[in-house]
């Protein structure tokens, strides 16, 4: 992939057109966009979607081999935070951009613990979430502190981009796993019989119980299975202290059926193992900025079933998990952040049944499907796939400094291209007679064909008379496609512009042509012009 430069576009711009003399004061200096490392800050150290997406960008930005300086903020998280992956941190964060992994309801929080110094003469880039259409608009004043947003999925960027005064970006976390963990410990730890067939569902009751929407699995899984078939569901949460009531309510719900929950933090390994214990994960939430269990348990090779709405529709698909059918609707009271009043999903229970009934009777089918997961989560959100998006990105930022320049160049360009148009006017003038047929070859600009009496037509062209839309293959396709418009419009003259010049090099045995057959009536520095008759 070729590096990102201003100077670079200009450079081949003025390369490309050698007609083009920018005026002086546009003329600069060409410089390479400077080698730049990234501030990240985050939760990461923290047990949670949050501080595995914010790990998963510093994966990417270490694959690239970019320059970090770590800063842990999970003292502002209310999840436990003993994650190990992240063995080290920095005292000093010395470079020019800020990558901030922190929840934009927090952005106040996180300036009391780092200072606004943190964020001045910087370029601040903020990973943010958010699960609904719509964002708070309490939460606008945030972006005032940005230069821009990187999102994990389409959904978020599609809720921001219409409010944000700053770029939003998709940039996914890495989500391709890092290890898998072993099946037998997960199922003893579990205590699952050898031929049960385990579903799993993981969440926390921090990010609410009402959105994870547990309860409408537990009844989707009643409704498929017999409590004396051999198929089990696992739910998997943290935090249960902090709705006694949903807690309550999850249990039972789910105490006549076969259904285990399994309540505090484990370790990742631990973790780990429990996702290679499941035969399938099933999630029927009610929206998600991204869906990491969901991405976790593709990663995995696990058959996903997931309710179709929202972030996970970015890397779900009917050929790599089974989205869930769904239906918008109102929220009906305020639960945490979401008001009521907005949108979110309610699976189709009696999909979700059907959905994990076929699982369970079609498991070769299922296991292909797994394996497809698997296949797409490790092609599209690896780290050296998410990787080259940062890389792309922080080569526009590096350049960031130059785009005055970039916008002066561009415009004098334009500016030197309607001078040309004119020159261009004068030439056919002076060496055209009235009325005469000519063909111009161009990328289909009509200004080239417009003339006081000439009658102008594109070359290259389709049947119709209209600019083809493409360049000649060959110098022997564009020799016979003058010859046939010579006989099939009568056209007398050849015009080549100055910006279509490159042809006689490119097609030399075309240029080559025109020379030996073709009387040479004008040339300067806007165009050439030839008459499409035999030279005697």
């Amino acid at each position: 992939m070729s590096k990102y430069s201003i100077d670079k576009f200009i450079a081949d711009i003025r390369d490309a057109n050698p007609w083009y003399r920018p005026a002086e004061s546009v003329r600069t200096s060409m410089r390479e966009a400077r080698t730049v490392g990234v501030n990240v800050c985050g939760y990461l150290r923290d047990e949670s979607g949050w501080g595995a997406a914010g790990r998963g960008y510093v994966r990417a930005l270490r694959a690239l081999g970019v320059p970090l300086a770590l800063l842990d903020l999970s003292s502002l998280s209310s999840n436990r935070s003993e994650d190990k992956t992240l063995s080290s941190f920095d005292s000093a964060h010395p470079y020019d951009i800020n990558l901030v992994c922190v929840d934009a309801g927090q952005h106040y929080a996180l300036m009391s613990e780092v200072g606004e110094e943190f964020f001045e003469r910087r370029y601040n880039i903020g990973a943010w979430a958010w699960e609904l259409p719509r964002f708070p608009e309490k939460w606008y004043d945030r972006f005032a502190f940005y230069d821009e947003i990187w999102v994990g999925t389409s959904f978020i960027a599609n809720v921001l981009a219409p409010i944000s005064p700053v770029p939003v970006v998709r940039v996914p976390p890495v989500l391709a796993a890092t290890s898998q963990g072993t099946r037998d410990a997960g199922r003893r730890r579990l205590k699952v019989a050898a031929g049960e067939f385990v579903y799993l569902f993981i969440f926390d009751f921090h990010s609410h119980l009402e959105r994870k929407n547990p309860l409408t699995l537990v009844d989707a899984f009643k409704r498929a299975f017999k409590p004396s078939e051999a198929a089990r569901l696992i739910i998997k949460c943290v935090n249960e202290a902090s709705d006694p009531t949903g807690y309550r309510t999850l249990r039972e719900q789910s105490h006549d059926a076969a259904i285990s929950i399994h309540t505090g933090y484990w370790s990742s390994d631990e973790m780990r193992d429990l996702m290679a214990a499941c035969d399938a994960y099933v999630s029927l939430h009610r929206s998600e900025g991204t869906g990491l269990t969901i991405s976790d348990a593709m990663a995995h090779s696990k058959p996903v079933i997931a309710t179709g709405w929202s972030g996970n529709m970015d890397f779900m698909n009917v050929s790599n998990s089974y989205p869930v059918k769904y239906e918008l609707v109102k929220i009906r009271e305020n639960v945490g952040p979401y008001r009521a009043g907005e949108t979110w999903a309610a699976a189709s229970v009696e999909h979700a049944a059907e959905l994990m009934r076929r699982i369970y009777e079609e498991r070769e089918e299922a296991a292909a499907i797994g394996v497809a997961a698997k296949r797409d989560i490790e092609a599209n959100y690896s780290e050296e796939k998410i990787g080259s998006l940062i890389r792309q990105r922080l080569e526009v930022i590096a350049t960031r400094e130059r785009f005055a320049v970039f916008r002066r160049e561009i415009r004098a360009f334009q500016e030197g291209y309607r001078q040309l148009i004119a020159s261009i006017r004068d030439a056919v003038r002076a060496a055209i007679p009235a009325e005469a047929r000519m063909l111009v070859i161009s990328k289909g600009d009509p200004q080239l064909l417009q003339h006081d009496q000439q009658r102008a037509a594109h070359f290259p062209q389709a049947t119709d008379g209209q600019y083809a839309g493409h360049h000649p293959a060959t110098s022997r396709e564009a020799i016979a496609h003058l010859e046939e418009l010579r006989g099939k419009s009568g056209a007398q003259y050849l015009l080549i512009p100055a910006t279509a010049m490159w042809w006689l090099e490119h097609y030399r045995e075309f240029g080559e042509e025109l020379e030996r057959r073709f009387d040479e009536v004008w040339k300067d520095e806007s165009c050439i012009i030839f008459r499409l008759s035999d030279k005697e």
